[in-house]
C-alpha cells in the first residue's frame, strides 16, 4: 500500500489538529548508534549556517511574559521528499560525533548501565518522574514575535563545552524563509516543565540554524541549536545534566524513547489532556523513513507542541542517554513521526555553537 502524500510539520499550538504525512520503508536492525538584552546583527557565522545573537543581556528577552502569553499555531511548511541525504548534499565536514551526556552538578545518582526501552508503546504517555532526567533536560521553548502570541515546542539539553547548548526543531525557531529575517524576537525555555512548575526561565544568548532550512525550508535540515543565558554565574547543564549526543549513525533501526509536550495525538487530531503542561513519551524501534530522505522514522502519536522534541538512544536508569534524533514531522494517516538524519550538518551546527 502507498504511504499517503499530504505531509505537514509537528508545530506548536494549543488548537486545531494539524498532521503531517511521509513514506517509511523498514530497515533491518543495526548496531548502536554510536560511532568510531539587545538582538545583535544577524548574520551567517559560516557556511550553511544562519544565527541570531542576543547578547549577554536579557531586558528584551525579559519583557516576554509567558504568563500572559496566548496560544497560536504557527505557520506549517509543506514536508518534502527525494533528493540527496543531507549528508550526500554537504559532503565537507567531519560526519559523526559521539559524545555522553552527564548529571547535575552534586547530583547523587551514579552513571549506570543502559537499559532496555522495555515494550514499544506508539501510544503517547505523559512521563510519570519529574525532577530527574531525562525530564530534567527537556522543557518547553516558547517563541514569539510580539509577546503577545506565540507558540510551544520542545528542546533538550545537551553536554558541551560552553554547558549551556540546547537542541531542537529547526521549524520550532526559524519560519523557513527569509533567511536572517526568518527567527522570531522572543524566545524562552523552561526546563523540567511540569503543570506550570518548572526549573525557571532561560533566555536565549545564541541561534543557529542551518541556512538550507532558513532559506528553503529544507526538512532534511530541520535541526537547530542554541545557547541560553546562565542565571547569575549558573550554567544551565549545572542545573539539569545534560544529554550526550550521538550523530552520524550508520543503520536505522535503533531502539529509542522520545518525549515532547504535545498538544494533540495524531493522526487522530485528538487534543491532548492538559495540552503542553505535561511531558509524553513514546518507545520503540526506529525504521528508514523517505520523510525526509535519509531519515529514521518510529511510531508515536505525540503532535503539535511535540516538535524539537529528543529521540534518546540507549538511556540508562539515571535518565541520561543520546540524543540521535529529533520530533520533526508525522504522517496525516498513520502513528509514523519522522527525524531528520543527524550527520555531518548536525556535527558542523553543534561545533558552531560552541563558539
Amino acid at each position: 500500500m502507498r504511504p499517503p502524500k499530504t505531509r505537514l510539520l509537528i508545530a506548536g499550538g494549543a488548537v486545531g489538529a494539524l498532521a503531517l504525512g511521509g513514506g517509511a520503508a523498514y530497515a533491518t536492525a543495526g548496531s548502536s548508534p554510536h560511532v568510531a538584552g539587545k538582538v545583535s546583527a544577524q548574520k551567517p557565522t559560516g557556511p550553511g549556517i544562519v544565527s541570531k545573537d542576543f547578547g549577554s543581556g536579557v531586558s528584551a528577552q525579559a519583557r516576554l511574559d509567558l504568563s500572559k502569553l496566548k496560544l497560536r499555531p504557527m505557520p506549517m511548511p509543506a514536508g518534502q521528499a527525494g533528493g540527496m541525504t543531507a549528508d550526500a548534499a554537504d559532503s565537507a565536514g567531519p560526519r559523526s560525533l559521539s559524545l555522553d551526556g552527564s548529571l547535575p552538578e552534586e547530583s547523587p545518582d551514579a552513571l549506570k548501565a543502559p537499559n532496555t526501552v522495555g515494550a514499544a508503546s506508539s501510544a503517547a504517555k505523559v512521563w510519570p518522574r519529574h525532577g530527574k532526567a531525562p525530564a530534567r533536560t527537556i522543557g518547553r521553548l516558547v517563541a514569539s514575535d510580539d509577546g503577545l502570541y506565540g507558540y510551544y515546542c520542545t528542546a533538550t539539553v545537551i553536554t558541551s563545552h560552553n554547558k549551556s547548548t540546547l537542541w531542537t526543531a529547526g521549524h520550532c525557531v526559524h519560519k523557513g524563509r527569509g533567511g536572517t529575517g526568518g527567527f522570531y524576537r522572543y524566545y524562552a525555555f523552561e526546563p523540567d516543565y511540569d503543570n506550570h512548575r518548572s526549573l525557571g526561565t532561560w533566555y536565549l544568548n545564541t541561534l543557529r540554524v542551518m541556512a538550507p532550512w532558513a532559506n528553503n525550508r529544507d526538512l532534511r535540515y530541520d535541526f537547530a541549536a542554541f545557547t541560553v543565558q546562565k542565571h547569575g554565574k549558573t550554567a544551565i547543564q549545572s542545573v539539569t545534566g545534560a544529554q550526550g549526543v550521538s550523530f552520524g549513525y550508520k543503520h536505522r533501526a535503533y531502539p529509542f524513547r522520545t518525549f515532547g509536550y504535545p498538544a494533540v495525538f495524531l493522526p487522530s487530531g485528538r487534543k491532548v489532556p492538559g495540552a503542553l503542561e505535561r511531558l509524553y513519551y513514546c518507545s520503540g524501534t526506529s525504521f528508514a523513513s523517505r520523510y525526509p530522505t535519509g531519515g529514521l522514522g518510529i511510531m508515536c502519536s505525540m503532535g503539535n507542541g511535540a516538535s524539537g522534541g529528543p529521540w534518546l538512544y540507549g538511556m540508562k536508569s539515571n535518565g541520561i542517554g543520546r540524543v540521535a534524533g529529533v520530533n520533526s514531522t508525522h504522517m496525516t494517516r498513520t502513528l509514523q513521526m519522522n527525524s531528520p538524519y543527524l550527520g555531518s550538518a548536525a556535527v558542523t551546527l553543534y561545533r558552531a555553537t560552541q563558539g
